[in-house]
């Protein structure tokens, strides 16, 4: 997958492109790109939810690409309210599930595999702003989300582009990576609204 230890996955404006789209950077370079699928974007369910404002209730298909234009991984959320996240390889066969807990006070997602097993879990504070990830085997602390704002030379940036998470891949694998990614979006759907 990416070989960087962090990556910044920021959202597009929306009047850019007709879906989501998250670029990934490091270092101030873009890696890959986060983009939804032109069916997702096309579809009248997902159109009519979105011009009623109601954005976390549409089905979501993501697809994960590098610099190079290949697919990495997908990502898929049915339409309705706080729906499960499912993570795909490339060749989209099913790998995990992320189930929620949307609290305003103690925020959790949870990656379970194809098997039924609770792999890895993010515990969130106030606020949805900050994440530990936790590996359930061995009850240890691998990885962290933050959302955070960066600083443009422009003021009209700094206004109008929208904030992003830091994400620290440094002891993920790619399975784990493409997991931080899948919760990191869902933190933005979900506890952010956008």
């Amino acid at each position: 997958m990416f070989d960087q230890n962090k990556i910044y996955l920021q959202k597009e404006s929306m009047l850019k492109s007709q879906g989501r789209k998250y670029s990934l950077t490091t270092n101030d370079k873009v890696i890959g790109r986060i983009e939804e699928t032109l069916e997702s974007r096309k579809n009248l369910g997902n159109q009519a939810f979105k011009f009623l404002g109601l954005y976390n209730a549409a089905g979501i298909d993501l697809s994960i690409v590098d610099n190079n234009e290949n697919i990495i991984g997908m990502i898929k959320k049915e339409k309705g309210f706080y729906k499960n996240f499912k993570i795909f390889s490339r060749d989209k066969v099913f790998l995990a599930e992320i189930n929620s807990l949307v609290k305003i006070k103690s925020p959790q997602m949870t990656v379970i595999s194809r098997d039924g097993e609770e792999l890895v879990r993010a515990s969130g504070g106030f606020g949805a702003t900050d994440f530990s990830i936790i590996d359930l085997k061995t009850n240890e602390a691998f990885s962290s989300i933050k959302r955070r704002s960066l600083v443009y030379s422009s003021i009209k940036d700094n206004l109008v582009k929208h904030d992003g998470f830091y994400i620290d891949t440094s002891n993920a694998d790619s399975f784990r990576s493409l997991a931080l990614l899948a919760m990191s979006i869902m933190v933005d759907i979900y506890f952010f609204n956008n």
